[in-house]
């Protein structure tokens, strides 16, 4: 499903509505903060009303997010998002979709065994864009994805609890060229 998504997300970066539209590159601090990466590129529409964006991350998860101190937890992986906003163009208030894929690894503490689960997430996203200015923005923005694939992980007699749900609350920082 995922790379399916993102050859059609291929295809709308070529279309014409994005062939005379700058390009953007933006990143997420917080993934960094979080022993991780994160590097994105987007493509806004001409008319800059619709914006659309590859990119991959990692983190090592804060335990109060999956509720087992007895494992470390990292997620890396691709997204693909799609966004509209309604009142300027690139600008102000957003709503989109956003898709992602990660492989994340279960890392029993005590015995440093781990286990792995692929997971593909889809959902919406809202946000807000603040420009400040030609080339510097600030998105924060917050997202609740369906998580395909998620299930309860177990070690040694441990278990992490996979969650259907994921709500990821997020700041990105990006320049446009």
């Amino acid at each position: 499903m995922f790379y399916r998504l993102l050859f059609c997300c291929t295809l709308l970066f070529s279309g014409s509505a994005f062939a005379h539209a700058q390009w953007e590159v933006e990143a997420d601090p917080m993934a960094y903060a979080l022993k991780g990466f994160s590097a994105h590129v987007a493509r806004p529409s001409s008319a800059g009303r619709f914006r659309l964006q590859l990119g991959t991350y990692g983190a090592e998860l804060p335990q109060w997010t999956y509720g087992n101190s007895a494992f470390t937890v990292n997620s890396r992986g691709g997204t693909i998002k799609f966004d509209y906003f309604p009142l300027r163009p690139l600008d102000g208030l957003f709503f989109g979709v956003d898709s992602n894929y990660s492989q994340v690894r279960y890392e029993l503490n005590q015995t440093h065994e781990r286990r792995y689960n692929n997971i593909t997430g889809l959902g919406p996203r809202v946000g807000y864009r603040f420009n400040v200015g030609e080339h510097f923005y600030v998105s924060p923005w917050i997202s609740l994805d369906y998580q395909f694939g998620a299930k309860d992980v177990s070690v040694a007699g441990e278990t992490v609890r996979g969650n259907k749900l994921s709500v990821f609350p997020t700041v990105h920082l990006g320049w446009r060229f």
